[in-house]
């Protein structure tokens, strides 16, 4: 035998053993693949035929051409050519469905990058909703495990719209709270922490199917018949229509005539549907219907799981999912859940150490969303004149603590190295001392003591409090230097105004000390005063750029009181009552309409009798007449200056 024949036996040989070898590996190959989701490298039934012809079509050229794909959006991204790069990231996302980062830089782009490129608040808001549903609807989808992806996501709700950098930021905000507003309503006025929460509970306990939903209400068949003889199906546009309708029947002005084009937002609803809604023989089947479709909507639209939604406000108070904080909380913690579920026995050490660090970040993000919420959680929404307000919410104060408590427990355990813990201590003891003034300020003495005991214990020993001497002095000495030092603050001032403003209705008009409750306003007032003299906008009242004023004072007053009135953990009916009789009576026409339907309720379960309790003030049609006309001739879809 030749030389050249006994080579050629050899490789053949070395062939067979080759493809034997490489045979015997596709099964424990195909195992590991299979069974750590962390790795994301199994292609399965969320991929769309498209996606997966792309991504095999090219076969060993695919990564060739993802190569060049990413060095030209790079190019184009820093030479500031957006939309190039977007469309370059859209075919990166075809060819590369499972790396997550390919996602992350598509979703920014076009959230932060390309937004801020356009000029009208529209057009910012179109780009900024592309970005989100680019993370929610594709790349968490297609990568579940990916935590990368639900920071980003959260990050978006909890920066770009939720705090106070972009110049159209209050449109952002308006338009969140309008279109969550329309999809699961506003939480009800006065309601105490188990009410909103137990509201919310519709949801996740509805029927998952439209045949349970009538087993378990046997006339709902009846009703769904009614809608599709309107040319409905049990989806989100009818949930969008019924939701408009109530949405803009329950609003603090009162609703157009029919033929009104003042603006059509507020009219854009099925006449046919709203008179079937308020039908008296279906009244007992349209909750169910809501809650029903709700859930529906939430998974299949928006992928948020409404058991988890539930869950978060159970842990954390009651989040109002108008408020883009929640959205940021949502996300993140979701992003936790989902990769702490992937990282297994067969993720690689590195993957695990990343993913940990991953965990770190998003829960960092988790609690910036509770700082957010404990300082502007409760939300205001007028979906008429497209007011809205962020008041600040102590019932998210207490989940903060515990939060920040368990975050310096974790970098203080040297389980991650160096990560900063010093500008965690200097954020964490700027929350005690917050949470000790709105304390104090609210009147709860126990609780700013608290916080006092704790500042001092955590950060009395550093050397900038030990110099100063400053956690040496009184309560209430250190809290009126903090709201000083901050008053240049919009939100601090804010606070400031609406403490006053408590301090007045609970001192003064529920014990008849009209002097006091004078005094307390004037405080307010004179607070409100000197922040819009140093901080007037210099822009026109109906851009979103006029953002940096408050409320009109009469607004503010006429809210907070409202906040007061409603609240049953406040004081009981005997002394909300006693406060009605002192209320001035300008101020009592204004709030009647709207504080009546919570008052009602409130009355009918402790057996009062809510005309004697609360009786109406003379002179309210006139009133209303008036406010009318006003709300008549408004802007539509303004955003209220703060």
């Amino acid at each position: 035998m030749t030389s050249s024949r006994v080579t050629q036996v050899l490789a053949f040989a070395t062939l067979a053993a080759g493809l034997s070898g490489a045979g015997l590996m596709i099964t424990p190959i195909h195992q590991e693949r299979s069974s750590s989701p962390a790795l994301q490298l199994i292609h399965d039934d969320t991929m769309p035929p498209w996606v997966t012809l792309a991504t095999t079509s090219l076969g060993s050229f695919r990564g060739l051409a993802i190569d060049v794909l990413w060095y030209r959006a790079n190019r184009l991204k820093d030479e500031g050519q957006f939309f190039e790069a977007n469309q370059l990231s859209q075919w990166i996302t075809t060819l590369q469905p499972r790396f997550p980062q390919v996602w992350s830089f598509h979703a920014w782009n076009m959230a932060y990058n390309i937004s801020v490129a356009t000029h009208t608040p529209q057009e910012r808001w179109d780009w900024i909703n592309k970005g989100i549903a680019l993370l929610r609807d594709k790349g968490i989808v297609y990568n579940p495990h990916a935590i990368r992806l639900y920071r980003e996501l959260g990050w978006i709700f909890f920066h770009k719209i939720g705090h106070f950098m972009d110049d159209m930021q209050w449109y952002y905000k308006a338009q969140l709270a309008a279109q969550w507003h329309e999809l699961l309503g506003p939480q009800p006025p006065g309601a105490t922490t188990r009410q909103a929460i137990d509201q919310f509970r519709l949801i996740p306990e509805a029927p998952d199917t439209t045949s349970q939903l009538i087993e378990r209400r046997p006339g709902m068949s009846d009703l769904l018949g009614r809608i599709r003889r309107l040319g409905y199906g049990l989806d989100e546009t009818l949930l969008r229509q019924i939701g408009r309708a109530r949405m803009f029947d329950g609003a603090a002005a009162p609703r157009p005539a029919e033929d009104s084009d003042t603006n059509p937002q507020r009219t854009d609803f099925d006449p046919a549907l709203v008179s079937l809604l308020a039908s008296p023989d279906i009244a007992g089947f349209v909750d169910p219907l809501l809650a029903y479709l709700r859930k529906r909507v939430l998974r299949d639209v928006y992928h948020m799981d409404p058991d988890f939604m539930l869950a978060l406000m159970e842990q954390y108070g009651p989040l109002d999912w108008r408020h883009p904080a929640a959205h940021g909380c949502y996300w993140s913690e979701m992003g936790v859940r989902m990769s702490t579920a992937a990282m297994d026995g067969n993720s690689p050490q590195q993957l695990e150490r990343d993913t940990e660090i991953d965990l770190l970040n998003t829960n960092r993000q988790s609690i910036h969303a509770l700082q957010q919420l404990s300082w502007f959680g409760r939300v205001l929404y007028d979906p008429i004149t497209g007011r809205l307000d962020l008041m600040p919410d102590p019932r998210f104060i207490p989940a903060y603590d515990h939060a920040m408590d368990l975050a310096k427990q974790r970098i203080d355990s040297g389980e991650f190295g160096d990560v900063g813990g010093d500008s965690f201590d200097r954020g964490h003891e700027n929350f005690l001392l917050r949470a000790m003034a709105d304390h104090y300020l609210y009147g709860d003495t126990d609780q700013a003591e608290y916080f006092y005991t704790k500042l001092r214990r955590l950060y009395g020993a550093k050397p900038h409090n030990l110099s100063s001497g400053r956690l040496r002095k009184p309560l209430a000495v250190l809290v009126s230097d903090q709201v000083r030092e901050s008053m240049d603050m919009m939100g601090t001032t804010n606070q400031f105004i609406r403490a006053m403003l408590g301090r007045a209705f609970e001192q003064g008009l529920a014990h008849n000390q009209m002097a006091v409750f004078e005094r307390f306003v004037q405080l307010a007032q004179s607070a409100h005063s000197g922040y819009q003299r140093e901080h007037q906008s210099p822009q026109p009242d109906d851009t979103p750029l006029a953002r940096l004023d408050l409320l009109p004072f009469d607004r503010v007053v006429a809210e907070t009181y409202l906040a007061y009135m409603t609240q049953p953990s406040r004081d009981d009916l005997t002394t909300r009552s006693r406060a009605w009789a002192n209320t001035p009576l300008s101020l009592r026409r204004a709030v009647y309409h709207r504080l009546l339907p919570p008052l009602r309720d409130q009355c009918e379960a402790a057996g009062f009798d809510v005309a004697l309790a609360f009786p109406e003030p003379t002179g309210l049609d006139a009133h209303t007449a008036e406010s009318t006309d006003a709300t008549e001739s408004q802007t539509p879809g303004r955003i209220e200056r703060r």
